[in-house]
């Protein structure tokens, strides 16, 4: 894609990623704060964007307090920015209400300070698959969360298309791992740390490449740093496919106790969101573990030279993150170092 020359009067960028700050907006989240982490490690300037300023774990960082829907102050939080990574993940029954309004905020700030805007996303834009799901993978979403994905990732790329701004955009599957609030994360780990039922939602013996958190955040800290395309798709590596099954049974290994997994259909699951919204809101989102749940990030790992957490690593890490008290605010910094270790 062929970029126009910038407008006369967006700011001249600096010259490499090094030479400005990295701002994480939706820093205190379980990605954002692992990308914070991970742009810190690799001795960047790091500006850590929250609705409060918190501290994000990560020592020597920038805390700065701005509303993400706030144009003004999301720009005046970005300025000097190389580039601002969009970790921002409202509460998924808001996401139709303040998605657009967040994400147009976050383009408009990238643009007016000249920085790359690095995007993270997930799949749910390609609807259906039979097959693993690359980032050619034509984008057919079958649910209304899907169609706001590919909603916004399009503004994204038709704002670069126009020459205001760079885009980079990692895509990952199901999140597991520390901090994370998932389908996986909440229905597996928990209960096989417990030895209670693990419940499954879908096929639990369907090809399956659940995205481990860390690997997610480390792709949206290195397209910061090393992406020189104009904009881009970009998957997140993952190790060979596992399954539903093998991965609870890996759970329940190392947890020291029995798989009783327990699968739940499309039914099911729709009949407990007659009473519970937020799972009513989540069903239209069930037909991935119906299908093959493929995510093939070869692209970026050769590019990058990314290597993925193996599953019997990934899982150790979860469990020992459920163990610790503060397991719902992991310490960043501490998870990159046992991730370099």
């Amino acid at each position: 894609m062929s970029r126009p020359s910038s407008p006369p009067d967006r700011p001249a960028p600096p010259t490499s990623p090094a030479d400005g700050v990295h701002v994480v907006v939706g820093a205190g989240g379980a990605v954002g704060r692992l990308v914070v982490a991970h742009l810190s490690a690799a001795g960047l300037r790091v500006r850590a964007v929250t609705r409060d300023g918190r501290d994000v774990g990560t020592p020597g960082v920038e805390a700065v307090a701005a509303d993400a829907a706030d144009g003004a102050a999301l720009t005046a939080a970005c300025r000097g920015a190389v580039a601002v990574h969009h970790c921002v993940m409202p509460p998924f029954l808001r996401w139709t209400r303040d998605f657009p309004a967040l994400t147009d905020a976050l383009i408009d700030a990238a643009s007016a300070v000249g920085a790359r805007l690095v995007y993270a996303d997930d799949t749910w834009m390609y609807g259906r698959v039979r097959a693993p799901m690359t980032e050619d993978t034509p984008w057919r979403p079958v649910s209304s969360r899907g169609v706001l994905r590919a909603w916004l990732a399009e503004r994204m790329l038709h704002a670069a298309a126009a020459g205001r701004l760079q885009v980079s955009i990692a895509r990952a599957g199901e999140l597991y791992g520390p901090g994370v609030r998932s389908l996986i994360a909440g229905n597996v780990f928990g209960p096989a740390l417990r030895g209670r039922p693990v419940h499954w939602v879908g096929d639990p013996d369907l090809p399956l490449t659940p995205t481990f958190v860390d690997d997610f955040a480390r792709t949206v800290a290195v397209l910061g740093t090393t992406d020189t395309s104009d904009a881009a798709v970009w998957h997140v590596p993952h190790p060979a496919p596992t399954t539903g099954r093998a991965l609870a049974a890996e759970a329940c290994r190392q947890a020291g106790t029995r798989l009783w997994l327990l699968r739940h259909g499309t039914t099911r699951f729709r009949a407990v969101g007659r009473v519970v919204p937020i799972v009513r809101e989540g069903a239209e989102l069930v037909y991935q573990f119906e299908q093959p749940f493929v995510v093939d990030g070869s692209r970026a790992a050769r590019s990058f030279g990314l290597t993925p957490t193996s599953y019997e690593e990934g899982v150790r890490r979860t469990l020992s993150a459920l163990r610790t008290p503060s397991a719902d605010r992991p310490d960043a910094a501490r998870a990159v170092a046992e991730a370099s270790a």
